[in-house]
């Protein structure tokens, strides 16, 4: 493999799918040719030193300079020469792919789904994709969803190589005391436990959730609602749920850390995340929390959406839903809840098809020759 840099905005320990697909991505890499350029946050020692490949920490956007990103250009210029780097990886299409043409070195683009559909927004920002696009080495798509909105710009089809997400928690033999705990800390004892797992933002479909509580309730009065993640959508959620009167049925965790989720996926009965497109953009490209789900046998409800057709194969190891429609949802909880053997029947061969399909090592081999 030749010498490489990846350039991104998202890597550990910030939180969220692109950073942990990065992460793993760079874990299964040779560590002596791999260096990613990333953003600098406080706690970024305890994750940095627990790796084995270099990462370089900078403040990637300045708002003194115009454009923003041309700091880290001149930075990227740099390693490049003090490290005799070959070729160039680049996550997020814009404005990364700016960069990765002036450093005029062979480069491959990472694509999530997001940020694809982000830069067709605007005929400036297209005409510049298209570029960046048909300069490529090559190009990683996160799903068919997202190869399908690369070839739409004109890409032949063999360019694209579809690199699945993979889980990055794994089942562990759990603490009983420590779930005892937990249950007696959240009050879960003899309850029925609807899990979400995610950022708190309008397209992961949270609040269709909670509207189709009062329908579930009725039918279910025992269910709690767990969901775990913070982001700008938490007072509007809350606020739902007290209108609709269903707040005493939900608890909010905030910023838990990944090596605590297990347990609660334990807890979990069914896992639900009806995500959705938001403003022609805003996309779930993939859904790894889905696979994490079923690694712990948890059947999921997802939204028929993005590419989450992907990581849940409807009736299968999940039920895909309309995610605008909450009729839909609560019908789907609701089946798996009467019937524990279908629930069973779509966790255990979710666990299957995540342990055969999606594992990194796999994944990586997809595009190891392409990086030669």
């Amino acid at each position: 493999m030749k010498k490489t840099l990846l350039i991104t905005i998202d890597f550990p320990p910030q939180i969220g799918g692109i950073a942990n697909y990065l992460a793993n991505f760079c874990e299964n890499l040779p560590p002596d040719k791999i260096i990613v350029l990333a953003n600098k946050p406080e706690n970024k020692n305890n994750f940095d030193s627990r790796q084995g490949y270099k990462i370089i920490r900078e403040k990637l956007f300045y708002k003194y300079f115009w454009p923003k990103w041309l700091k880290t250009y001149f930075i990227a210029q740099k390693i490049v020469k003090q490290e005799g780097i070959e070729q160039v990886i680049i996550s997020h299409v814009l404005p990364m792919g700016y960069i990765a043409l002036l450093l005029k070195l062979p480069y491959v683009c990472i694509f999530h789904g997001y940020d694809i559909m982000l830069a067709k927004k605007s005929i400036w920002k297209r005409l510049w994709l298209k570029k960046i696009l048909k300069r490529a080495k090559c190009l990683i798509a996160n799903s068919n969803f997202t190869k399908k909105e690369i070839i739409k710009e004109g890409i032949e089809n063999k360019k694209i190589i579809i690199v699945h997400p993979c889980p990055h928690i794994k089942p562990k033999n759990t603490n009983d005391a420590e779930t005892q705990i937990i249950k007696k800390e959240l009050v879960l004892f003899h309850k029925k436990i609807l899990l979400s797992v995610g950022r708190l933002v309008a397209r992961k479909g949270f609040d269709k959730v909670i509207e189709s509580l009062p329908e579930i309730l009725k039918n279910m009065p025992n269910l709690i609602y767990l969901i775990i993640g913070n982001g700008p959508d938490l007072q509007r959620l809350k606020k739902l749920a007290e209108d609709l009167q269903v707040r005493g049925n939900i608890i909010f965790i905030h910023d838990l850390k990944d090596s605590n989720l297990p347990v609660y996926y334990e807890l979990a009965d069914i896992f639900i995340m009806p995500a959705r497109i938001e403003n022609q953009t805003d996309v779930e490209g993939f859904g790894i929390v889905y696979l994490e789900a079923n690694l712990f046998k948890k059947p999921v409800v997802a939204g028929k959406s993005g590419g989450i057709e992907d990581s849940v194969i409807d009736g299968q190891t999940g039920i895909l839903v309309d995610p605008q429609n909450t009729k839909e949802i609560s019908q789907a909880v609701l089946k798996l809840l009467y019937d524990p053997e279908l629930m069973n029947k779509l966790g255990v061969q979710g666990k299957k098809r995540v342990l055969s399909q999606f594992q990194w090592p796999a994944q990586i081999k997809k595009i190891i020759n392409y990086l030669d």
